[in-house]
């Protein structure tokens, strides 16, 4: 082998072992392009894995937003960045992310899906990072993903907590009050419109796709009373409505929910004809000493106008720590076992048709 030869042999490895990432990349999407064409040709469209309730064609992508997620450090959304693919543009187009804009670019400027997944990517993460340097929550650099970081500012400067009628407020003052119609099953509640700018809905469209049964969240779902299936479908319902606020009276979508109206409106959809107060639904359970996830767990006193003893309060019962409630907080977890809540804990109760 002569000089020369051993130079440019030497060169290429230089240049393999500098840009190994892109090149495992580009192999990588010549791999995920023949994949999503077979999977298209046979039909499948609907495959799940772990948290992220997307089609075969979007979870193909999965470990190329894994490496972009791991790189923007953002590893814990990785997720939630499949669903947003899958609002987007459910992997059937090149901007797969519509990354385009984010970038300045007029939309589907981007004709490589590597390339939108990285910019969406770093795109996402830098709103993440701002609002955990602001000490905001989960969802709002969600809905900030398609607003812009204006919106993490906005719910900085009012409470913190990401919610839809905040998401709602910001498209609206945006759009100088401009509606548009918006016929998306998301939006029922609401009356099917939506104000022209971004999509207020955004966090909910995501959550959609979003499963809380693979991920451990909700708990030992094979432990439940209700059943694995139907304990699941319980927490997929409620948890469309993480975040929200509380609205005392509220017993469903449109107006939102205080604590006994969640409870009654999920498990109605499974089926269960509950009354409506929590003193009602502590009557007509069934007590229990052992409780498991999909019980519900019960609390007195926390309603000063009421008499001390009487149950106020109810949530499901998720683990031993965790509850799922709707309370002055809003609608999510709490820790039904230590602070205000262990010291007015009433007792578990089971529910039954």
């Amino acid at each position: 082998m002569d000089v020369v030869t051993v130079k440019v042999a030497l060169t290429i490895g230089q240049k393999v072992v500098k840009h190994w990432k892109k090149i495992v990349l580009i192999v990588l999407s010549f791999f995920m392009f023949l994949v999503i064409g077979v999977m298209m040709l046979v039909g499948g469209d609907s495959g799940n894995s772990g948290t992220a309730k997307v089609n075969d064609a979007v979870m193909a992508w999965k470990p190329v937003v894994s490496q972009y997620a791991e790189e923007y450090g953002v590893p814990d959304y990785v997720d939630v960045l499949l669903a947003i693919i899958m609002v987007e543009t459910g992997g059937a187009g090149l901007d797969i992310m519509q990354s385009s804009e984010s970038l300045g670019f007029p939309p589907n400027t981007i004709t490589d899906p590597i390339v939108s997944i990285n910019a969406g990517v770093k795109h996402f993460a830098s709103v993440v990072k701002s609002a955990k340097s602001n000490g905001l929550d989960f969802w709002t650099p969600v809905q900030s993903y398609n607003f812009g970081s204006g919106f993490n500012n906005y719910v900085k400067s009012n409470g913190k907590q990401y919610s839809f009628d905040l998401a709602s407020d910001f498209s609206k003052n945006l759009a100088n009050g401009r509606k548009v119609k918006y016929s998306n099953t998301v939006a029922d509640f609401n009356g099917n419109f939506r104000y022209g700018y971004g999509n207020m809905y955004y966090v909910l469209l995501v959550q959609q796709y979003l499963s809380p049964a693979g991920g451990g969240d909700i708990g030992n779902a094979d432990a439940s009373a209700l059943g694995t299936e139907a304990y699941q479908n319980l927490m997929n319902e409620v948890m469309k409505y993480n975040g929200w606020p509380y609205v005392w009276g509220g017993s469903g979508p449109k107006a939102g929910f205080d604590c006994s109206g969640l409870v009654q409106y999920s498990f109605k959809k499974l089926g269960y004809n509950l009354p409506r107060t929590a003193a009602e639904q502590h009557t007509n359970s069934i007590p229990v000493a052992e409780p498991q996830p999909g019980d519900l767990v019960f609390f007195k006193g926390t309603n000063p106008s009421r008499p001390a003893g009487s149950i106020t309060h109810v949530g499901i019962y998720v683990d031993k720590q965790r509850m799922y409630d709707a309370n002055n907080g809003g609608v999510g977890y709490s820790n039904w076992n230590q602070g205000y809540w262990k010291q007015h804990f009433a007792g578990f109760g089971r529910v039954v048709k």
